[in-house]
């Protein structure tokens, strides 16, 4: 049995189908039982959360490992996951961090964060396997609101490229992981083929969806502003802005083969996403 914690989300939901459709024994941890309805039907439902010692223990019941995607701030949830893995006797976990937790030195509190979530599970004397991927492809819909109401994407990032990468992939890792030995105490950087700009991706956007969108770049610090005017907490824009200037300084363009070397199989372009998402980009 498997325990998916994020199993609503854009990895997790893969990573359930893709072990359920192997046969394997899934149990997928949801806040909220109706939001178990998006996810395969015959899998295990646990209702409670990553704040919730006790629900988490009952959870771990009978697992034999865990795929860890933190859902809030700091590292209170690893430290509960950590306690209630020992209580349950539970001791893989697969963690999904990011590659920001391994490009030090970082200023800022997202990249800290990252890096001492990893540190406290490796502390802990846990069989843990890190999965650091790179953005997320599906980041881009954060744009669909620009491009619906105003045909334009504002990005602060650009020219700096990002190998962005599939959540499909990223769950393929993950399901290697927690299903087969040899992976405890790896780190993989997990990221798509190319290296693209932000102007790029919104160039194939542009093409898959048969129709220009402007491209609109804007510096990280008034990107921070606008979205303080907007209602973001000011340490929140803060520590974004801190990370588009990363972006921006290309700081983030590593390229790894991992996905490819560990499944035989190389993860998908964004081109492919894009066109596998037409439905929710338009």
């Amino acid at each position: 049995m498997y325990l998916i914690t994020g199993s609503t989300g854009n990895v997790g939901r893969d990573l359930v189908d893709q072990l359920h459709k192997k046969g394997h024994q899934v149990r997928a941890l949801v806040r909220d039982a109706s939001r178990a309805d998006v996810l395969p039907k015959g899998i295990d439902v646990a209702v409670g959360s990553l704040d919730d010692a006790d629900s988490l223990v009952e959870a771990l019941r009978g697992v034999e490992s865990v795929f860890l995607m933190h859902v809030g701030a700091g590292t209170a949830q690893t430290q509960t996951m950590i306690d209630a893995a020992r209580s349950a006797g539970v001791n893989r976990v697969v963690l999904l961090s990011s590659i920001g937790a391994r490009l030090i030195p970082l200023a800022g509190f997202i990249p800290g964060t990252l890096a001492a979530r990893e540190d406290l599970l490796r502390e802990s004397g846990l069989d843990v396997t890190y999965l650091r991927p790179n953005g997320f492809m599906s980041n881009a819909l954060s744009w669909v609101d620009g491009i619906r109401e105003k045909n334009c994407v504002i990005d602060a990032t650009d020219p700096g490229r990002q190998p962005v990468v599939d959540p499909y992939d990223i769950a393929r890792i993950a399901a290697l992981a927690l299903t087969e030995d040899g992976h405890v105490g790896h780190g993989y950087i997990l990221n798509g083929p190319e290296a693209l700009t932000a102007r790029e991706q919104v160039g194939i956007i542009s093409d898959v969806l048969g129709r220009a969108i402007d491209f609109v770049d804007v510096t990280p610090e008034q990107f921070a502003q606008d979205s303080i005017e907007q209602g973001t907490p000011i340490p929140l824009a803060e520590a974004m802005k801190n990370l588009n200037e990363l972006f921006r300084a290309g700081r983030a363009g590593v390229i790894a083969d991992d996905i490819e070397n560990l499944t035989g199989v190389a993860p998908r372009t964004f081109r492919e996403w894009c066109e596998s998402h037409v439905g929710e980009l338009r």
